[in-house]
């Protein structure tokens, strides 16, 4: 996903909250491939991360009218799709062939993350799935997605100090994972 300027944000959500379509267009042009990448950490399935990120857009579009342009959109954005992920999760949980499906999807992707951990770059990612969860999240939000601590802190709940002390946490952990993986 290409780094949007905070400015650059700000300006399409003052467009859209006037229900400009070009705006809305091009911020979901620019951040509709990161938002699907998020919603399927949770979802595991392509299909229903971008249906979840396009449900996400209609709800922004219905509600534009109430956009806070000195708030972040970006975190907003991503506080629906993991409201909206997490849903979608405990609906698999209520209908047990959907999760079927989901827990058989699950363990074909670990089978080939674990045949394929004999590099670097696998390892990481295994180390990374291996932190705790608040810690991942913060992790991830921040190197993968581009979120600032105040938009992480937004998505998650929490404050930008306990993102801080996530992120630190978690780079701790992954260097000292990596040091081990060099010298053994």
């Amino acid at each position: 996903m290409k780094d949007i300027d905070h400015e650059h944000i700000r300006q399409w959500s003052e467009a859209i909250r006037q229900s400009d379509r070009n705006a809305f267009d091009d911020l979901f042009r620019h951040l509709y491939p990161g938002l699907v990448h998020f919603a399927m950490r949770f979802t595991k399935q392509k299909p229903a991360a971008c249906d979840i990120v396009q449900d996400t857009f209609v709800i922004l579009w219905s509600k534009r009218e109430e956009i806070d342009p000195e708030q972040s959109l970006k975190a907003y954005l991503f506080k629906i799709v993991k409201n909206r992920s997490l849903n979608w999760l405990n609906k698999q949980v209520n209908n047990s062939e959907p999760l079927e499906d989901h827990m058989l999807h699950l363990v074909s992707d670990s089978e080939q993350t674990n045949s394929s951990a004999e590099t670097l770059s696998s390892n990481f990612k295994n180390w990374i799935e291996e932190l705790p969860v608040r810690q991942r999240e913060a992790f991830e939000l921040s190197r993968f997605d581009g979120l600032n601590h105040d938009e992480i802190a937004n998505v998650m709940n929490v404050s930008p100090k306990t993102v801080n002390n996530h992120i630190v946490a978690a780079l701790s952990t992954l260097r000292d994972r990596y040091n081990h993986y060099k010298q053994g």
